[in-house]
């Protein structure tokens, strides 16, 4: 298979779910998300990707995975070219190692490979298979990041089947609702109002997970989802508690629930 390397520069573009996305591939949940690969229209579904941090420090390569897409079409990523009607490609990223902080660093790269450009301005530069290969396997050995490896049938499958997903408005994948439903939303509770930055500091900065109003698994047949009306950004606990109950309980039942809990502790 190919490989390429995608970029990322958190001044260009808020990557509003990042934290949770971290939370998701730890845990060896699928998490794929679309990403601009610049020019190149030749990149093939089950390709191997890196995704360099760059623009603050530290810069580095913070990703790995496969390409679950073809190459196809969006709205700019930079509103306003977006508004202007201008497009990007793009392709769809299932991530397999995802971190906060460089895996390889820039610096180990450039001097590694100083034949190499490693801070391109745009995504979909060809990696060569040598290189690529030894990237693939010095994450490989970091048993913090090692994964299981994928032949492109697999991921063939994995794309195949994303067609047959629930359609979300927004680009048409559940990442990107997330994103919007946060953008929107902030990262406080909707129900109880709790703010992961504000108990953990830093290590809870930009933590949310995200609550679907509507059930995913009770829809019956595609529909499109407003991530504004139908998203909520929720914390953990309150998550839980809203899913302890089938159809899950509303948004406005818990908190009343919370409400008289307090009042009964007031009370005793």
């Amino acid at each position: 298979m190919s490989a390429y390397l995608y970029t990322w520069n958190p001044d260009r573009w808020v990557w509003s779910d990042q934290q949770d996305a971290i939370f998701r591939v730890n845990n060896a949940d699928q998490y794929d998300m679309y990403w601009s690969c610049g020019n190149t229209k030749r990149i093939e579904i089950g390709d191997l990707f890196f995704l360099m941090r760059l623009g603050v420090e530290p810069k580095g390569i913070i990703a790995c995975g496969y390409v679950s897409s073809q190459p196809y079409y969006l709205p700019h990523w930079d509103e306003e070219k977006a508004l202007e009607g201008k497009l990007a490609l793009r392709t769809d990223l299932l991530f397999k190692v995802l971190s906060e902080t460089p895996i390889v660093s820039l610096i180990y790269l450039q001097d590694k490979y100083p034949d190499r450009s490693w801070t391109p301005q745009a995504s979909g530069f060809s990696i060569s298979d040598e290189i690529a290969q030894e990237l693939f396997s010095l994450i490989q050995s970091n048993r913090n990041f090692s994964f299981v490896s994928s032949d492109k049938r697999d991921i063939q499958l994995f794309a195949e089947g994303k067609a047959k997903s629930i359609t979300y408005k927004t680009y048409d994948r559940s990442a990107i609702a997330r994103q919007a439903c946060i953008e929107h939303h902030g990262y406080s509770c909707s129900v109880c109002g709790f703010n992961f930055e504000e108990a953990f500091g830093l290590l809870g900065a930009n933590y949310i997970e995200v609550h679907h109003l509507r059930q995913v698994a009770d829809a019956g047949e595609e529909y499109m989802i407003d991530p504004k009306v139908d998203l909520r950004p929720v914390c953990a606990n309150c998550h839980r508690m809203l899913h302890k109950k089938r159809p899950p309980l509303s948004i406005e039942e818990l908190k009343n629930i919370i409400t008289q809990s307090i009042r009964r502790t007031i009370v005793v």
